[in-house]
């Protein structure tokens, strides 16, 4: 009689166990996209009105590049760290060029018509 106690408490831990492992997905609404070296992101404003679009290319030794479209409507372009001071970027044409510090979450931060807009994304290795 103990034995069977105690395989039902471990099937009861054990059906938990998987019942939270499950719902996971219930709990993660939005999750950040994830860009690496050699790799290309796509990200489109939308609390931007009409709506901008940033291309960030990351090359082999963590080099930025970014591309906003349209860029005549686009007042700034940030880099930062998230809540980390912001990366200098260098102006050359329609991209703008920085180095990444370190791999992690990362914030671009798009200003347009007075109307700030925070697009974050993972950095990884």
């Amino acid at each position: 009689m103990a034995t069977r106690i105690i395989a039902l408490v471990f099937l009861g831990l054990f059906l938990a166990f998987v019942a939270v492992m499950a719902s996971v997905t219930l709990f993660v609404r939005d999750p950040l996209p994830i860009i690496g070296p050699n790799q290309s992101l796509v990200l489109e404003t939308t609390q931007i009105d009409p709506s901008l679009r940033a291309e960030i290319s990351v090359g082999s030794d963590y080099e930025a590049r970014v591309t906003v479209t349209p860029l005549d409507r686009a007042e700034s372009v940030r880099l930062r760290f998230t809540n980390g001071s912001d990366i200098p970027l260098l102006a050359e044409g329609a991209t703008a060029e920085g180095q990444f510090t370190r791999t992690g979450r990362w914030e671009l931060v798009l200003t347009s018509a007075g109307t700030e807009e925070v697009l974050a994304f993972v950095l990884r290795d």
